[in-house]
């Protein structure tokens, strides 16, 4: 995984717990270890396979084996546990690349879309944009990454 990457589910998990009320240090925990990976001039994943410590600053135990995990396998067991408090229809929409808790949230109460095919349809016909946030570049993103051949691959069935 890129560095990005595990930027953007940390920055998620930031927000979901926000949205849940949860203990605004820990919030505040995972918004700074997503900041401190954006800086990094080196893969953590590079990191983690050569048996190195991270070395993303300010970053405990317990999240440091979480970007571990992350680093390492692809997926983060306690980041499926916090989806797990979303709606389902968000929960699909969270797999669409480009869209975070928040976006979803939106997108579902705006639109009611659950699978990946609506949201391409909402993309192409312009639906898509009338949902706050999302602009023409934003949509023209969303859209390119379903139509990826490795997005294909995956076979998004969203349900």
């Amino acid at each position: 995984m890129k560095n990005r990457e595990i930027a953007a589910i940390l920055f998620n998990i930031s927000t979901i717990l926000s949205e849940h009320h949860a203990n605004p240090y820990r919030v505040r925990a995972y918004r700074r270890a997503a900041r401190n990976l954006l800086r990094l001039r080196y893969a953590v994943a590079d990191r983690v396979r050569a048996g190195q410590p991270l070395g993303i600053p300010l970053l405990g135990k317990s999240l440091t084996a979480k970007i571990t995990q992350l680093a390492g396998t692809g997926s983060m067991s306690f980041y499926d546990e916090i989806c797990a408090w979303l709606p389902p229809e968000e929960q699909a929409l969270l797999r669409v690349p480009g869209m975070g808790p928040t976006l979803a949230a939106r997108v579902h109460r705006d639109l009611g879309q659950i699978d990946a095919d609506s949201v391409r349809r909402a993309a192409d016909s312009g639906q898509l944009q009338r949902v706050w946030g999302i602009g023409p570049r934003r949509a023209a993103a969303i859209l390119d990454t379903l139509a990826s051949p490795a997005m294909r691959q995956e076979q998004l069935d969203l349900r």
